[in-house]
C-alpha cells in the first residue's frame, strides 16, 4: 500500500438527477453509524439542532436535497481573503461528502446541525487535484469563528502542502479555542505515527475500519486524540458500502469513500450533538466528554468515539433495517437487471453495469440483488463483486471504487482524498 494515501478517492454513486431521498428521511443504517453509537444517540433525540459546524474544505453542494436546506452561504477563502457567499463549484467533490457525514438527513451524525461551508481547497487543472494553502486555511478558521461556528472540521492535510509546519495554523487554532470553538483535524493517511503539529488545541482524529480497529492506512500514535469510522477497503482499490463511508456527492447523488477525512466529521458531528444537547457547555467540557466516553483503542489516543455514551443515552434501540423513504418519481429500469453470476476470480470479466433508465414516473425499487462495483481503471484488475445487503431506497444504484495512491489515481470522476 502506498505510504502516502493522499489519493484515497471516493467511488462515485451516480444515481439520480433529481432528489434521491424524500425530505425528512430517517437516518439510514450503516456500519459506521452503528460503530459510532449513533442509533443510541438518535433514540435519545439528539440531532445537533441549533449548532453550526464549519466545514473547511472544497465547495459544498448546499442544494443537495439530503441537506434539506441546512447549508448556509458560507465563504470562499482562497487567496487568504474570505469573501462571504457560496463558493463557485468546481471538480472537487470532497467537501460535499465530508459535510454530508456531519449533517445530512440520511447519513449525518448530527442531522439537525447547520453547515457553514468555507472553501479553502480548489481544483488544480494541471495536477488534477484539489489543493490549498496554509494561509487560506488559517483565514478560513478565523472567519468561521467570527461567523458563529461552534465546531470546525478540517479533513485536509496532504492537499495543503506545508500545513503541518505552518506557524499560521497553530495561531488560528488557538484563536478558535480562546473563542470557545472546537477544531477537529483528520490525522492523515500515511500509516505512520504522528505528532500534534497544530498547537495542542485541536482534536486529531484517526480512522477505523468496520472491525473497529485502526484502518491500515490511518496515521496513529501520540499525536492522535480520538479515532472514528473512516473505512478500510477489504479488497485493494475497491470501496463498497460494507467497508467504506457512505455520504453525499454533488448533484443529488451519493458516494462511498475511505480515509481519515471521513473519520474527522464523525467526531465533529458528535461534538455538535453535545453542544446541541446543552448549549451552555463550553468547548473544554465538550472535549472532555468526547475523550472520557471514548472506547479504548490502542494507538488512537483516548479511543474510538461513542456518540451514545457521549450524550449519556442508556437505551440501545433494537437493530432495524434501513428505513425506506417515500417513493421518488424517477426513471424506472428499461428491463430487470440479470441476477449476478457467482463471484469470478479477480482477473475475470468486470461486473455488469446497472440497467439504464427509461421513462419517468415510477418509484425507486429496493434492489433484490447485490450491486456491481464501478469498473476500475485499466491498470487495476477488476475485483470480484462482493455480496451486500440491500441499500436504502434512493441509493439503489450505489456502487463505488477507491483508488489508493499519491493523489493521481482516479475512478470514473473520483477526486483525491486527504
Amino acid at each position: 500500500m502506498n505510504r502516502r494515501l493522499a489519493g484515497l478517492a471516493a467511488g462515485l454513486a451516480v444515481l439520480l438527477a433529481g432528489p434521491a431521498l424524500a425530505v425528512g428521511t430517517a437516518g439510514q443504517q450503516t456500519w459506521h453509524a452503528d460503530q459510532a453509537g449513533l442509533p443510541g444517540a438518535r433514540a435519545a433525540g439528539q440531532t445537533g439542532s441549533g449548532v453550526m459546524v464549519a466545514v473547511l474544505d472544497s465547495w459544498v453542494d448546499g442544494a443537495h436535497p439530503d441537506f434539506e436546506g441546512r447549508v448556509l452561504p458560507g465563504a470562499d477563502c482562497l487567496q487568504a481573503s474570505c469573501k462571504p457567499g457560496p463558493a463557485a463549484s468546481d471538480a472537487c467533490d470532497h467537501g460535499t461528502h465530508v459535510a454530508g457525514t456531519v449533517a445530512s438527513s440520511s447519513f449525518g451524525v448530527a442531522p439537525g446541525a447547520q453547515i457553514l461551508p468555507v472553501r479553502v481547497l480548489s481544483f488544480n487543472p494541471s495536477s488534477g487535484q484539489c489543493v490549498g494553502r496554509p494561509d487560506d486555511v488559517a483565514a478560513g478558521i478565523r472567519w468561521a469563528v467570527e461567523n458563529g461556528a461552534r465546531v470546525i472540521n478540517l479533513s485536509l492535510g496532504p492537499d495543503v502542502p506545508g500545513l503541518s509546519v505552518s506557524s499560521t495554523i497553530p495561531r488560528a487554532v488557538e484563536f478558535a479555542a480562546r473563542a470557545g470553538v472546537l477544531v477537529v483535524f483528520s490525522a492523515g493517511n500515511a500509516s505512520l505515527p504522528i505528532a500534534d503539529s497544530y498547537g495542542g488545541s485541536a482534536l486529531i482524529v484517526a480512522a477505523t475500519g468496520p472491525s473497529g480497529e485502526l484502518a491500515t492506512y490511518s496515521q496513529r500514535g501520540t499525536g492522535v486524540d480520538l479515532a472514528a469510522p473512516g473505512g478500510d477497503p477489504r479488497t485493494p482499490n475497491v470501496c463498497t458500502r460494507e467497508d467504506c463511508v457512505t455520504s453525499l456527492f454533488p448533484g443529488g447523488r451519493y458516494s462511498v469513500a475511505a480515509g481519515t477525512s471521513m473519520a474527522a466529521p464523525h467526531v465533529s458531528g458528535v461534538a455538535a450533538l453535545l453542544f446541541g444537547q446543552d448549549p451552555t457547555r463550553s468547548r473544554d467540557q465538550v472535549v472532555a466528554r468526547l475523550l472520557d466516553t471514548a472506547r479504548p483503542l490502542e494507538n488512537a489516543g483516548r479511543g474510538r468515539v461513542d456518540a451514545q455514551a457521549a450524550v449519556g443515552a442508556s437505551v440501545v434501540p433494537a437493530t432495524q433495517p434501513s428505513s425506506a423513504p417515500a417513493p421518488v418519481a424517477v426513471p424506472p429500469p428499461a428491463a430487470p437487471a440479470p441476477a449476478p453470476a457467482p463471484a469470478p476470480p479477480v482477473d475475470a470479466e468486470p461486473a455488469p453495469a446497472a440497467a439504464p433508465p427509461a421513462a419517468p414516473g415510477q418509484p425507486v425499487p429496493l434492489p433484490a440483488e447485490p450491486l456491481p462495483a464501478a469498473q476500475p481503471p485499466a491498470e487495476v484488475a477488476a475485483p470480484a463483486p462482493t455480496p451486500q445487503a440491500p441499500v436504502p431506497a434512493g441509493t439503489a444504484l450505489l456502487a463505488g471504487a477507491l483508488v489508493l495512491g499519491a493523489g493521481v489515481g482516479t475512478v470514473v470522476a473520483a477526486r483525491s482524498r486527504p
